[in-house]
């Protein structure tokens, strides 16, 4: 019997990514901001007391990375913002827009698909499965003006956004100092 090979698995290279949120479309820019490991089987925020760790300033990435010891050993929190979760556009782009040219409403639905895990919070099916299919439908590249047939249709896809803001928010920690 011949010998098999012995497969080496490299451990997939996690890094930290610094986000940044808008909820309020009065708002110039971003509100507050919170960390993501990213490129390991498990893209995840700091957690605190099983709460999701979001700072008011980019100066308080360490002090929200020190909270959680699964990613301190990651490194040093980046600078700079790598990914802007607009969800007041979104929100807009979701109520009265037949286009998403930059990916908005694509980019929340990502980034609240990592934080809603994190919550550790049951999604209702109804949302889960709409979420799943707008996020399908975006990827592909289909229009908002195709996917969005109905008017109810938008305001199921409002819901469940408000459902996870909601989620995320139970579920969250706010440094501010």
């Amino acid at each position: 019997m011949s010998k098999l090979p012995i497969l080496q698995h490299k451990p997939k290279h996690e890094e930290l990514i610094l986000v940044a949120f808008r909820l309020d479309p009065r708002h110039d820019g971003p509100e507050f901001y919170t960390l993501l490991a990213v490129g390991g089987d498990d893209e995840r925020p700091p957690m605190a007391e099983a709460r999701i760790v979001f700072f008011t300033r980019p100066e308080l990435a360490a002090k929200a990375l020190a909270l959680d010891d699964s990613l301190v050993q990651l490194g040093a929190p980046p600078k700079d913002v790598e990914t802007f979760c607009d969800v007041a556009e979104a929100l807009y782009r979701v109520n009265s827009q037949n286009a998403d040219p930059d990916g908005v409403i694509l980019d929340c639905l990502l980034m609240f698909d990592d934080l809603v895990r994190a919550t550790r919070l049951h999604m209702p099916d109804r949302y889960q499965g709409i979420l799943t299919e707008l996020a399908a439908g975006l990827t592909e590249g289909t229009s908002l003006q195709r996917i969005f047939s109905s008017p109810s249709l938008r305001e199921h896809v409002e819901d469940a956004l408000l459902w996870c803001v909601g989620a995320i928010t139970v579920k969250a920690r706010l440094l501010n100092e």
